[in-house]
């Protein structure tokens, strides 16, 4: 647990773009309950918060040595804009399905062949849709170096779904939980039971 990536699970938990509640859990759209909801775009209405991101993906090597950056469609878009501007790089951004109308294109703005592209996300959940992103690039021939994210739910599914390229986020859900023991926002009690939802969300009941 790095001391940036407890930070940033600090300014999630203030700015409450994550919440927790092992009581009255959450639904996603793809059915899993979950004791936590992560919406990372409501970073986007806090500046000093903002700020702290941004600082974090800036530092990141991956980021540092990318000719391209690419946000994913949407949620990733604007953090990969303020990212671009910072950098002095070019901006790309990339839809997991293709428009249905017009050339259909995937991949709008810079040109991503041949070039070493980031990919910049707001969260990797089950990592379909990033893997979306991946692949839409790939199909454009860009030289993708990484995903970095600003939070992950750490499932183990992830992890074979981008085994042959890096994925890296700023904080994860493990700090997280820890930094809410830390600050009783949750009990011993209660991160038990959120801990056994991230071992196997897909079969968790409270």
């Amino acid at each position: 647990m790095t001391d940036n990536a407890k930070k940033i699970a600090q300014v999630l938990l203030t700015t409450k773009a994550v919440k927790l509640n092992v009581k009255d859990h959450f639904v996603y759209a793809s059915g899993i309950k979950s004791p936590i909801y992560c919406d990372n775009r409501f970073l986007l209405g806090f500046p000093e918060a903002r700020t702290t991101i941004i600082n974090a993906f800036l530092e990141n090597p991956l980021v540092q040595e990318a000719d391209i950056i690419a946000g994913t469609s949407t949620a990733g878009i604007p953090w990969a804009a303020i990212i671009a501007d910072h950098l002095n790089k070019p901006l790309a951004y990339v839809r997991a399905e293709a428009k249905a109308h017009g050339v259909g294109k995937t991949v709008e703005g810079a040109e991503v062949t041949n070039k070493k592209t980031i990919i910049i996300e707001d969260l990797i959940s089950t990592g379909g849709s990033s893997k979306k992103v991946l692949d839409n690039l790939l199909a454009e021939n860009a030289l993708v170096t990484g995903i970095v994210a600003i939070f992950s739910y750490e499932f183990v599914e992830v992890t074979t779904i981008f085994d042959k390229t890096p994925c890296q986020t700023l904080s994860n859900f493990s700090t997280l939980l820890q930094i809410a023991k830390e600050t009783k926002i949750l009990s011993e009690e209660e991160c038990t039971i959120a801990s056994a939802w991230n071992s196997s969300p897909r079969t968790w009941k409270v």
